[in-house]
């Protein structure tokens, strides 16, 4: 069986990363990446979720009662 690894080549940003952290780092830029990864991301995140509340047009009144929506259906 073939490895996971090896079916899918990793993307330029997989690759990137391992460049970046080829070199040894001590425990304290691990953790200054880390968060930066999380920052990143995050952005990322929030752009997309951004947009997808702009294009549905929801509003805090939407988001209220769909925290407060009873969803659990009966059988």
């Amino acid at each position: 069986m073939e490895s996971v690894i090896n079916s899918k080549p990793l993307s330029d940003a997989q690759l990137m990363v391992l460049q970046i952290v080829k070199n040894q780092y001590s425990e304290q830029d691990l953790n200054e990446l880390r968060e930066l990864l999380l920052d990143f991301n995050n952005r990322k995140m929030q752009a997309h979720l951004d947009e997808i509340v702009a294009e549905k047009g929801y509003s805090d009144k939407d988001f209220n009662n769909m925290l407060h929506a009873h969803s659990r259906k009966t059988r």
